[in-house]
């Protein structure tokens, strides 16, 4: 796909002060930063499939399901999104060809801004081989608020731009100007792929925050889903970010059970 986004990038027209930016040829200017990940098509709100890739509403689980709750409490969690791994792994060799990963956390902005959004307030779940699928009934103590709007995720494959800073030692998001993110989230769409700036899947955690950088040895671990939580519920997780991580030792063996949860909110 990098090939065809670079071409698409370079016969674009593009405003003259893109050209003084970046060069009289974008793709090519762009190319070397681009790394292959999976990505996902956000749909408008609606119903969506049993079983499928999703953000929000109520999660869809076999008969082995127990809702998680945080730590401390009998409070139930709210659903940030389900991935159907037999969609994701269509675009790529790196996932299991089948099962289900669910993310769940707190849903209150004020503790998400608070830092609290952490192992025990948050669960990541995988069921390998699920059995028939429905959708969870609602636990009592789970408000209004925590059954998200539900959008459905069309998970395809991506490209992330990013850079190495040598100081800190970590992978970095490379931003560009709008215009230029927006023709780059067209290419991939129009090459069968996806953006990735909601939902992402494999890579590297992007984080910002230094004392989160230092809860991750990026020698041995990476990226398993990172999710947008501005993006998927706008007020519950105070325009943080769910950065799921794993070993990837684990992650090569199918282990997605041992990922961690790392949040960071918002500024």
């Amino acid at each position: 796909m990098i090939d065809d986004v670079v071409d698409a990038l370079n016969g674009r027209t593009w405003p003259d002060y893109v050209h003084g930016q970046l060069g009289p040829r974008v793709g090519e200017r762009l190319g070397p930063s681009l790394r292959p990940v999976v990505g996902a098509i956000v749909e408008p709100p609606g119903e969506v499939p049993v079983g499928g890739s999703k953000v929000g509403g109520l999660p869809h689980v076999d008969g082995t399901f127990s809702w998680p709750t945080e730590d401390d409490s009998d409070d139930p969690l709210a659903l940030v999104c389900q991935i159907n791994l037999a969609e994701a792994g269509l675009a790529t060799s790196l996932l299991p060809k089948q099962g289900m990963l669910y993310l769940f956390s707190i849903y209150d902005s004020d503790r998400a801004y608070g830092y609290e959004i952490d192992e025990t307030t948050s669960r990541v779940l995988h069921v390998p081989d699920p059995g028939p699928l429905r959708a969870a009934v609602p636990p009592v103590g789970l408000g209004e608020d925590g059954v998200l709007p539900e959008r459905r995720l069309m998970m395809a494959p991506s490209l992330i731009a990013e850079w190495f800073d040598d100081e800190s030692g970590g992978y970095h998001e490379q931003r560009y100007d709008y215009e230029v993110e927006r023709a780059l989230d067209e290419a991939m769409v129009a090459h069968g792929g996806a953006p990735c700036g909601v939902v992402r899947m494999l890579g590297h955690a992007h984080l910002f925050r230094e004392e989160t950088r230092e809860l991750i040895d990026e020698d041995a671990e990476g990226l398993l889903l990172y999710v947008n939580g501005w993006a998927v519920g706008r007020y519950a997780f105070g325009e943080g970010e769910f950065h799921v991580v794993i070993g990837h030792d684990d992650l090569a063996a199918g282990h997605l059970d041992r990922a961690t949860v790392l949040f960071e909110p918002g500024t």
